[in-house]
């Protein structure tokens, strides 16, 4: 698998993150929205497969939208060290090979999603949600950048980062069974899947 990160500098970016996973590509019924520390959403989740036509859930999203933003701008007050230029919030991707696609039920997936929370940051709050809009599969997490209630700010080093990630990698192998997404994340040089793999952060910048 491999695993991308962007900083997020803004509330107003950081909702145009959660909107772009909520509604770009993605099938909020027959796939997964998860979230952590986000009361009252799964409300939503029942109301969207209620829902009779697009413009109802159109509407629906827009206040699952508003809700997730409430939380994380009301934890976002809660930050202990006030800086103009700090990170609100992380962007992060994990994708994997076309060729294992198979394998990668909605079931797994979701799998996949709980344990990267568990492992990158267990007291933040999060949304999640996989996307099936290219030839791989991929998830989507959008990760407040302070801990949640207690004003904490969450920052990975890049070694920590990088022992998450391999950490994933052996998880992925001893669970997973996965052939062709495989990387070795302790080289510098990335692997020819890694170059060849393109998902972008596909919203509208600050």
């Amino acid at each position: 698998m491999i695993i991308k990160s962007k900083s997020i500098k803004s509330l107003k970016a950081t909702e145009r993150a959660i909107r772009y996973i909520l509604t770009g590509h993605t099938n909020q019924v027959d796939g997964f929205v998860l979230t952590q520390y986000i009361r009252g959403d799964r409300a939503y989740t029942k109301k969207l497969k209620e829902a009779e036509h697009q413009e109802q859930s159109s509407i629906i999203t827009e206040h699952r939208i508003q809700n997730m933003m409430k939380h994380v701008s009301d934890n976002n007050e809660k930050r202990r060290i006030k800086r103009t230029t700090g990170n609100v919030s992380y962007h992060e991707i994990i994708s994997f090979h076309k060729s294992d696609t198979q394998k990668l039920s909605q079931d797994v997936l979701l799998k996949v999603a709980r344990k990267y929370i568990q492992q990158r940051s267990p007291n933040s709050l999060i949304v999640s949600t996989m996307h099936s809009d290219k030839e791989f599969r991929h998830i989507h997490f959008v990760i407040s950048s302070v801990e949640f209630a207690t004003g904490k700010v969450i920052r990975k080093t890049h070694k920590e980062f990088k022992d998450i990630k391999l950490t994933m990698e052996q998880w992925q192998n001893k669970e997973l069974g996965l052939v062709h997404s495989k990387v070795n994340h302790s080289k510098k040089k990335p692997s020819r899947y890694l170059q060849k793999l393109s998902i972008k952060f596909n919203y509208e910048k600050e």
